[in-house]
């Protein structure tokens, strides 16, 4: 049952219990707490939160159900990260996202122990997967990260063998702000300023006014309002999607031609593909029978609104 289905039903005070008690194991599991259910539930069952939750389900509205629910699982959770104090340095974390560097992690990029290749920049705009929501949200400001490994969402620097970190000892703030047992301190971060690519160059680098005509004319806020238009029937839109694109192309293919800088290191400088980006929102490209080529919209999916 999904946690929406359970808000629907008209549960009894058992099947309250039934759920509560499943979503506490599940978490004990997830954080690998050394305690049990039977050690935690005698907490969770004598709380406020939870006694008014099985008492007055019947009686409340789905919204309020909502709000309590999630109440109980803040209260949950509270209680669970406290029997963890420490790092069992499981990897679990590392799994789930590298992490986005921060301006206090320049040293660790000046010492080499993180490379330019080994990042790529997320432009405001793009889709990213947020920690603080577990939930892919749109970027509101640029994020210089770690490259995470083809196909997942872990991070460069895991080793898969022995579920450690490579740079355990010089990970980046975000690793080390990020406890498991105690999320109150990742909020801890929205104090630091995210490192951009203006950091990692010098001001009179050459790339930086090609990074800059490449942020102008692909503007994901350009893209968007074409994507939005064109969703919308606008004839021209689709041709402006399009523009940004080719631009977008053609200045890889500048860059690796002419200044011999690889796919794998125009990510951090330029960011992802744009092509990328559009199948991200749901688009695809494809060329018809005169050699044009089209963007198909996603079906039965209005994007941004």
């Amino acid at each position: 049952m999904t946690p929406d289905e359970f808000l629907l039903k008209n549960h009894s005070p058992e099947s309250i219990e039934a759920e509560c008690r499943n979503s506490l194991e599940r978490l004990l599991r997830e954080i690998h707490s050394p305690a049990s259910l039977d050690d935690l539930w005698p907490v969770i069952r004598t709380s406020a939160v939870y006694r008014e939750l099985s008492e007055n389900w019947l009686s409340w509205t789905e919204s309020y159900r909502k709000r309590e629910w999630e109440a109980l699982g803040r209260e949950m959770e509270k209680a669970a990260y406290a029997t963890r104090f420490y790092c069992l340095r499981c990897g679990d974390c590392c799994r789930q996202g590298s992490p986005t560097l921060y301006l206090e992690d320049r040293p660790i990029l000046r010492q080499g122990i993180i490379r330019r290749l080994d990042l790529l920049t997320l432009r405001a705009g793009e889709i990213g997967f947020s920690n603080v929501s577990q939930d892919l949200v749109l970027l509101d400001q640029e994020q210089v990260k770690v490259k995470e490994k083809p196909g997942s969402r872990e991070c460069l620097f895991l080793d898969s063998g022995t579920g450690l970190c490579d740079i355990y000892e010089n990970r980046p703030i975000q690793c080390r702000v990020m406890e498991c047992w105690n999320p109150d301190l990742f909020y801890d971060l929205k104090a630091q300023k995210n490192l951009t690519r203006k950091e990692l160059l010098n001001p009179d680098d050459p790339l930086v006014p090609i990074i800059e005509s490449h942020s102008k004319r692909c503007s994901l806020d350009d893209l968007q309002r074409a994507l939005i238009r064109a969703q919308r029937g606008f004839a021209d839109a689709q041709e402006e999607a399009l523009d940004i694109l080719f631009f977008d192309q053609h200045l890889r293919e500048y860059l690796s031609r002419e200044q011999g800088i690889t796919p794998e290191n125009q990510v951090v400088l330029i960011g992802r593909p744009v092509i990328d980006i559009l199948q991200s929102f749901g688009f695809r490209i494809e060329e018809d029978a005169e050699g044009e080529i089209r963007l198909i919209f996603p079906q039965n999916k209005k994007v941004f609104e």
